[in-house]
């Protein structure tokens, strides 16, 4: 793959994945850190696209925010089932957390079997994870099977250590071209940074529209351009070493 062209602030609109393209993926959720030179880089490009800076993730906007904080930028969490179309609006919720109930009940006995399995809750999303457990994916991946079959309202998504489901009709590249709907990323060519499984929608989405997509890492994907890891990205970026 290519490298990817250098950003314009007076055309570009600049989205990105967080874990695993803006922070290196770690065994704790909670354990990842953004250094002050990139938030301060981030900071600096919003201005210069005048605001058409988004990060785009599975994570709760809520969680993106005490990451990145002081700072608040528009967001799509939880793959687009939370949205925040400008830094200083509410935050936007397309599902609630009750339609997972059952799913969540479902899954009780193989956590119990399984106690090196994690689940994460995010309302409108549930995680297992197994990085500290790889033996356990195939267990990871029948319990979802088993506890979501029959549910044509619900998606089922294998990413990096992971396996998650939420409510169908809603994924990174659905919430992209939302949000390219409205000031300040409408007119503007798109950008999409990201590594994983999950955000191929949102490259492909991006490559159809005739934008930037942008692979970071070393996994097949239908990006045109390629920036090999995290530290690629920041350089990309302009963050200073």
């Amino acid at each position: 793959m290519l490298k990817p062209p250098a950003i314009d602030p007076s055309r570009h609109a600049v989205f990105l994945d967080f874990d695993g393209t803006l922070v290196e993926l770690v065994d704790d959720p909670d354990g990842v850190r953004l250094a002050p030179p990139a938030l301060e880089r981030l900071e600096a490009l919003s201005e210069e696209l005048s605001g058409a800076l988004a990060i785009v993730s599975g994570r709760r906007i809520s969680d993106l925010d005490r990451f990145l904080a002081p700072l608040r930028f528009a967001a799509a969490g939880v793959h687009g089932l939370e949205r925040r179309p400008a830094p200083g609006a509410a935050v936007e919720r397309l599902a609630g957390p009750e339609l997972l109930d059952d799913v969540r009940s479902a899954l009780t006995d193989v956590l119990a079997a399984h106690p090196r399995l994690k689940l994460e809750d995010k309302g409108t999303a549930l995680v297992l994870h197994y990085r500290t457990a790889g033996d356990l994916q195939e267990a990871a991946e029948a319990a979802m099977a088993q506890a979501t079959s029959g549910r044509d309202d619900l998606v089922v998504m294998n990413g990096d250590n992971i396996v998650e489901v939420h409510p169908a009709g809603m994924d990174k590249g659905v919430a992209l071209g939302a949000m390219m709907e409205h000031p300040p990323f409408k007119g503007r060519v798109p950008i999409y940074v990201g590594d994983d499984t999950t955000d191929e929608f949102a490259l492909k989405t991006v490559r159809q529209a005739g934008g930037v997509s942008i692979k970071a890492g070393s996994k097949p994907s239908a990006a045109e351009f390629r920036l090999a890891d995290v530290p690629a990205v920041h350089r990309w970026l302009g963050v200073p070493d």
